[in-house]
């Protein structure tokens, strides 16, 4: 009898333990269970930050806890890349990255400060925007052909302009070159607002821009669109052709933007973010906003966003290697 009782108590003392040792883990609260943060690497006001605070702003409402905007700029959006790449990985630290981010500045910048292929968890493709070849509407060319006549009969006769060297708009050039066989002058300019006013300005002949930096100008007459450099033509601006209906199918440059969080984040958070991410791209106050940056939203799977990233890793490595561009 008293056997009896002694294994009682021991059974009683080890279920007892059992459940204290358990208690941890089944007291770890649900994801998310505090604010999140993007991290966008440029400045307020501009489209990857509008599309941030957007996205946010619908994550938020989805998750029901609050997304924080963080803007760290600089340095071509490296600083506050390497910020993420280096938070922990527990998925309430995020990028919204660009293709310039994921693609580009490995082979721009030397010392990058972080790998864009393995120290970062792709959540989703975000939207993408293709950029518009452009001149001064008092330039004497209709479309992308006679551009490419002039630039052949007077070589480095036309001066394009971009938001500066290494940006997505000098690399565009750079393939134009490449692609119509002829030499342009490249005209560096510090930011979207100083290229346009360039363009506006008669200084260089055009660029091949942002919708954002360019539209406003076409559309009050002063600039005048030859191409779009997509896949598909922009419903803002329906009667111009894209460059492979214009006669130049490889100048294909979209900037496209991606959600990411830092790589070794759990699978089960990355794939909570992306069907919200995936949901709230669908919402018409998200359409709405985006349309209004001539973006289309874009949702995807993490392995998409991935894959398109490395090929853009390639293509854009052998155009940079090719340019010399270098940056520190």
């Amino acid at each position: 009898m008293m056997q009896r009782r002694q294994l009682t108590r021991l059974a009683l003392a080890l279920g007892a333990t059992l459940s204290l040792g358990a208690a941890p883990a089944l007291a770890q609260p649900a994801y998310p269970s505090k604010p999140l943060t993007i991290v966008v690497p440029f400045v307020p006001g501009g489209p990857v930050d509008v599309m941030a605070r957007t996205l946010g702003d619908a994550l938020g409402k989805s998750l029901n806890v609050p997304v924080v905007i963080d803007n760290r700029a600089g340095a071509g959006g490296n600083i506050g890349s390497q910020h993420v790449a280096k938070a922990p990985a527990d998925g309430y630290t995020l990028l919204m990255a660009t293709g310039s981010i994921l693609s580009i500045n490995e082979a721009l910048y030397p010392r990058l400060g972080f790998e864009p292929g393995k120290d970062f968890a792709p959540v989703s493709l975000v939207g993408d925007m293709p950029l518009i070849v452009t001149v001064n509407a008092s330039v004497p060319v209709k479309n992308v052909a006679e551009l490419v006549a002039q630039a052949k009969a007077k070589p480095d006769s036309l001066l394009l302009s971009s938001p500066g060297n290494g940006t997505t708009p000098h690399l565009a050039t750079e393939l134009l070159k490449r692609e119509a066989g002829v030499t342009l002058v490249h005209v560096p300019y510090k930011g979207g607002a100083e290229s346009a006013t360039a363009i506006l300005s008669n200084q260089v002949t055009g660029g091949i821009e942002s919708p954002p930096a360019v539209l406003p100008h076409i559309r009050a007459g002063k600039m005048r669109a030859l191409a779009i450099a997509g896949p598909e033509r922009l419903d803002s601006l329906p009667d111009v052709p894209t460059t492979t209906e214009a006669g130049l199918p490889g100048l294909q440059i979209v900037s496209w933007f991606g959600l990411v969080a830092p790589a070794g984040t759990p699978a089960a958070v990355i794939d909570k973010l992306n069907k919200e991410t995936l949901a709230a791209l669908k919402t018409d106050e998200v359409k709405a906003r985006f349309e209004r940056l001539s973006i289309r939203p874009m949702g995807s799977t993490p392995a998409a966003l991935a894959t398109l990233a490395q090929q853009d890793r390639v293509k854009w490595g052998q155009i940079v290697k090719a340019s010399g561009v270098r940056l520190d």
